[in-house]
């Protein structure tokens, strides 16, 4: 009876990872240098929407004084820019960075590619270039501008 449980625990474990990988859940952290913040959060999960959700996304704290200022955009103009951005699982998603640096202190962006899901495509655009988020993993912003990230399905 002991081996048997094991057994069905061991196949639900397994079934449950083809679930969460099968969903192409996931949280990219982006690394920030020059900025009011150390950190922020993009990703996808089951229940939540493209619009704010209580509870799985946050505020971003307002700018502190001789730093960059960076956050993604909310849905809903009327809210404060978001440190954790999470998306429900429907593709394609996008989500817009807005980035304000202090002076002349370009704000740097990095990220571990291995956080990206194998299936997906993230892409950051920047000016009028797109740049591949898994042979990219470090950016600088020099001036004010929002920066376009999209998520797909891998061609």
């Amino acid at each position: 009876m002991v081996r048997s449980s094991f057994h069905y625990l061991f196949l639900a474990g397994i079934f449950g990872l083809v679930a969460v990988v099968s969903g192409q859940g996931f949280e990219l952290k982006l690394q920030l240098q020059r900025a009011h913040l150390g950190e922020i959060f993009l990703g996808r999960q089951d229940g939540a929407t493209s619009d704010y959700d209580r509870g799985i996304d946050i505020f971003a704290p307002p700018p502190g004084m001789q730093t960059g200022y960076v956050g993604f955009t909310s849905p809903n103009p009327k809210l404060p820019l978001l440190y954790k951005d999470i998306r429900n699982l429907d593709l394609p998603q996008e989500w817009k960075l807005y980035c304000k640096p202090e002076g002349n202190q370009a704000i740097v962006l990095s990220w571990s590619p291995d956080s990206i899901p194998e299936g997906l495509a993230l892409t950051i655009k920047q000016d009028d270039r797109v740049f591949d988020m898994r042979t990219v993993k470090r950016m600088e912003v020099k001036k004010t501008t929002t920066l376009l990230i999209e998520l797909k399905k891998a061609p």
